[in-house]
């Protein structure tokens, strides 16, 4: 069970997601070991930390400027701004459903 639950998570690791996926939600209802628990709980901590990372990103990307004409720039801006914040809210969720697992 350990080892289909840690392929699981690799072959999810690979991928960009967002909010929980389907398969993530019966990973968190399938583990019931203290172990398993665990390398759900740390699966999802990894991917609520990259998620904040990437969104910092955008927030970073929103304060630059590229040149053009000042709609460009706030359109731009503004599409920055939403892609962090869909971001950090999805790390949100995989930290509330990480600290489910305790």
């Amino acid at each position: 069970m350990k080892r289909k639950i840690l392929l699981a998570l690799i072959a999810l690791a690979s991928t960009g997601v967002f909010a929980l996926e389907d398969i993530e939600k019966v990973l968190v209802q399938k583990a019931n070991t203290p172990e398993e628990k665990k390398v759900v709980r740390e699966y999802l901590l990894k991917v609520a930390k990259q998620h904040k990372e990437v969104g910092e990103k955008y927030r970073g990307l929103a304060k630059g400027t590229k040149g053009g004409k000042a709609v460009y720039q706030e359109a731009r801006k503004q599409e920055m701004l939403e892609l962090a914040k869909k971001f950090e809210d999805d790390a949100k969720v995989y930290e509330e459903e990480a600290a489910k697992l305790k």
